[in-house]
């Protein structure tokens, strides 16, 4: 029986899309783990991010597509052509942000967050005017949007005036809980797995001046104001303890943070918050940026515990850094509430929530949930 669903990865670049690649194979694993038997997708993709992620092919059908999805200009044609051939007659849901000139109906499209609408100056003049106009676009022509957080549901239907009743969340989900609070390595590590690094390089200058055994861990690939982040790093009186790694694999990752003392999160634009999801999983504290949804992660559970902070300020960093550096009480009380937050974040209630935006859009506008049809996973093919 051929399936009616099709999940387009062809905008998966392995290491190149950051967030968007790991909430894509992380919540696609989910439903292969959790989701039912009766509605299984064929998913579209190319051979480098089937040979990054394997696991793929043992939970789906695969239809692989030879290029390396590097190029965006060949990305986009093989979108509207290979794809497109491909899957005529099926329903397709785009992880990639936005939903090809071609494409099967009905349509799906998966929206990381607004950030070329909110922030165009992230992005190159070439990418921000391309995306500027393909992801309203996109959004419009959806049949159902899926959003990753509910902060960003809430912006595609106040921003671009999306009908609230096309707009689902799919949340990623939180990996094995641990059951108590992680115990910390010396020196004490404050660990920092993404953007925003300034406003952490200065506070951690001047934590460092009453903490003379602490270090801070800069890991991610280079951003926007690479050139200012290494000269405020050279500039600082305590910059033999700041450590950048650039983007590490996950597995590595995963061990920096199962040593560190504090996950400190001051990115000011965020569509869900994986690292901090992850730190409160594993038992480690998180500071974050208020106005985010990493600060929706904690607030709940951590209200006036002083976990959530003003994102620019320099100096409200480093006093609650310090205070977590130096009360192992205040330091076990934040990490508790964030495994007791992190618990309800569960992989299964991902492949719910990805199950029920499928079957929404099989079953067309206005209609209910259908029930599936038998679809088993299988081998991989190539196209």
């Amino acid at each position: 029986m051929t399936c009616r669903l099709a999940v387009n990865l062809l905008s998966l670049v392995p290491g190149d899309v950051g967030g968007a690649e790991e909430y894509a194979v992380r919540t696609l694993a989910a439903y292969g783990r959790h989701g039912p038997s009766d509605l299984r997708p064929v998913i579209y993709l190319s051979r480098a991010a089937l040979d990054a992620h394997p696991d793929l092919s043992r939970a789906f059908d695969v239809e692989v597509h030879p290029g390396d999805g590097r190029s965006r200009p060949r990305r986009i044609l093989a979108e509207s052509t290979w794809l497109a051939r491909r899957t005529a007659g099926m329903a397709v849901h785009h992880f990639g942000g936005r939903i090809p000139a071609r494409t099967g109906r009905p349509v799906a499209v998966t929206v990381h967050d607004l950030q070329p609408l909110d922030e165009p100056l992230n992005f190159s003049l070439i990418k921000r005017r391309y995306l500027g106009w393909a992801l309203p676009r996109s959004v419009r022509r959806a049949d159902l949007v899926v959003a990753i957080s509910d902060q960003v549901r809430r912006r595609i239907i106040d921003q671009l005036g999306t009908d609230p009743s096309r707009v689902v969340i799919v949340p990623i989900g939180a990996e094995a809980v641990a059951t108590n609070p992680a115990e910390p390595s010396d020196p004490p590590t404050i660990l920092y797995p993404h953007k925003n690094h300034l406003v952490l390089v200065e506070a951690f200058t001047r934590l460092a001046d009453h903490h003379p055994t602490a270090r801070l861990v800069l890991t991610g690939g280079p951003g926007t104001a690479e050139a200012e982040v290494a000269k405020a790093v050279g500039a600082s009186r305590h910059g033999d303890r700041i450590t950048r790694t650039g983007r590490i694999p996950a597995a590595d990752l995963a061990a920096c943070l199962a040593t560190a003392t504090v996950v400190a999160f001051p990115s000011t634009y965020e569509g869900f918050g994986i690292p901090v999801l992850e730190a409160m999983a594993a038992g480690v504290p998180v500071l974050v940026a208020d106005g985010t949804p990493a600060a929706d992660l904690v607030a709940g559970l951590c209200e006036d515990s002083g976990a959530v902070l003003a994102p620019h300020d320099p100096q409200v960093w480093a006093d609650s850094l310090g205070r977590v550096l130096d009360d192992r009480a205040h330091r076990t009380s934040l990490a508790l509430r964030g495994l007791t937050a992190a618990a309800d974040h569960t992989w299964e209630a991902s492949a719910a929530a990805l199950e029920h935006a499928w079957r929404r859009l099989l079953a067309g506008p206005g209609a209910g949930p259908p029930a599936g049809k038998p679809s088993g996973p299988g081998v991989g093919r190539e196209g």
